[in-house]
């Protein structure tokens, strides 16, 4: 079925990407995000954009920032974030390579999140979660913060190029009501800001995968096609999603698929609950396997599908939509601009 798709490209240089992926995304009508750090404005990587966008290919922008300013925008970076985007932008256009989109990729900072999943085992993984939420807690923070990334937003859209949020899968939740506590624990600021798309990072792998998980793989398959449906109620075609993982990323230890069978289930879940907008992570992930043409003709051939039950995702979905809105209206005052 027609479906928006596009791959993450997080360490593939742009040159590559239009050397040897780009049949590949022009036969089966893919877009690609290229991650863009600061130093990636040269004219050889713009001559390679130049290429893609000839080509016909979509292309996204992934800005990301240097390891020690926390790779991810966030609360703590969001100023310097949003110099560096206005500052590709204007590159990209006086280069004439302007991308049609520009995700924000909304994590906590990266030295944060690799010391949470370093911890091995499901008590210290909690434990290392709920430090690193006290120490993101700041409510004038992440007011100022998010009024940035909206003023940014509303700039990058005023120029004729979309936008799109990848958020975590805790975020997504709280995404589906009212409420902002989660993400001012996650340091990742994204309700009421105007995006294109919002895309759930729901990487079965990741759930499913890293040490001190609780979630099997059919689990995490549910947990995509209910957290779809949900904010495909909601927010309609400007519901997105990003499944994953085919290849290791930053944290580069991250379990991976072994099969285009073992992705393909969240995929069709996703579909079934009536998401257009899918992000595959990742473009290299592909390119490095044996017959990369299986796994895009796989993807391309994906039709919707319900994944099996899993009655454990289904009970605790249910426990924390009627809790977690009782618990964030006690301490309501974060959701205020102080």
């Amino acid at each position: 079925m027609k479906y928006e798709l596009r791959f993450w490209a997080e360490v593939m240089e742009p040159r590559e990407i239009a050397e040897s992926a780009l049949p590949l995304l022009k036969e089966f009508e893919a877009g690609v995000a290229v991650a863009v750090y600061p130093v990636s404005l040269t004219k050889k990587n713009a001559n390679a954009f130049r290429k893609l966008l000839d080509a016909g290919i979509e292309l996204t922008y992934w800005p990301l920032m240097e390891k020690e300013q926390g790779y991810f925008p966030g609360e703590r970076n969001v100023d310097e974030y949003a110099a560096m985007v206005r500052h590709l932008v204007e590159w990209a256009e006086k280069n004439e390579v302007a991308p049609g989109r520009i995700a924000v990729d909304l994590e906590p900072p990266i030295q944060q999140l690799s010391s949470v999943l370093a911890a091995q085992g499901g008590v210290a993984l909690l434990r290392g979660a709920i430090s690193a939420a006290r120490e993101n807690l700041d409510r004038g923070r992440y007011y100022r913060a998010k009024a940035i990334l909206d003023e940014l937003n509303y700039w990058v859209r005023e120029r004729g190029i979309k936008t799109l949020a990848a958020v975590m899968p805790w975020v997504a939740l709280e995404l589906e009501g009212e409420h902002e506590l989660i993400q001012d624990m996650s340091d990742t600021p994204a309700a009421d800001i105007d995006w294109d798309v919002l895309s759930p990072m729901l990487y079965v792998t990741m759930l499913a995968g890293m040490p001190g998980a609780s979630l099997k793989t059919r689990d995490a398959n549910w947990l995509i096609y209910d957290s779809c449906l949900k904010l495909r109620a909601k927010y309609g075609e400007r519901a997105g999603v990003s499944l994953g993982l085919t290849g290791t990323g930053v944290l580069e230890n991250e379990p991976v698929f072994q099969s285009p069978g073992e992705l393909m289930i969240g995929l069709e879940a996703a579909l079934a609950a009536g998401v257009r907008d899918v992000s595959i992570y990742s473009l290299e992930g592909l390119m490095n396997r044996a017959e990369p043409r299986g796994w895009f003709a796989a993807i391309h051939d994906a039709e919707p599908r319900l994944p099996e039950r899993s009655e454990k995702i289904a009970r605790s979905l249910s426990v924390v939509r009627h809790v977690y809105p009782t618990i964030a209206g006690v301490v309501d005052w974060y959701r205020r601009p102080p």
